[in-house]
């Protein structure tokens, strides 16, 4: 499900995307091609900064994000490692949204979790946005 949702429209605990999210072995392979992570580590399990990487293309798929937009953050929790081939449901939400002296904060936050509702992976990406011709 793609959208129009503008960052302005966002509100603080909107949950604004649920996806399944299942990646291939060979989408694998080519992130540790591109990496230079070892193929023999990741045989039957999903890199967790790959799962964010793939979880942060959807958030910019859902959002149109202001220009001059910075990422200041990122965290990543596993529960466990997401298994390849594994579908997983991805749900997204505005955790934190503030402004200050007119520079929005805000924090995205996405909840992985397995066909048994159990989660897998959560993942938190802030990001800040200066007001129109600020630089900071």
């Amino acid at each position: 499900m793609k959208t129009d949702l503008q960052f302005s429209d966002l509100r603080k605990d909107d949950t604004f995307a649920e996806f399944p999210l299942s990646v291939t072995l060979e989408e694998v392979q080519a992130y540790l091609e591109s990496t230079g992570e070892s193929v023999a580590l990741w045989a039957e399990h999903v890199p967790p900064l790959f799962l964010d990487a793939l979880v942060v293309a959807e958030l910019l798929s859902q959002v149109k994000i202001p220009k001059g937009v910075m990422h200041t953050g990122q965290e990543h929790e596993s529960h466990r490692a997401a298994r390849i081939g594994e579908t997983l449901t991805v749900r997204m939400r505005v955790a934190s949204l503030s402004e200050r002296r007119g520079v929005t904060l805000a924090a995205f936050e996405a909840d992985a979790r397995d066909a048994s509702d159990a989660p897998v992976a959560t993942m938190r990406i802030s990001v800040m946005v200066a007001p129109d011709g600020v630089t900071v």
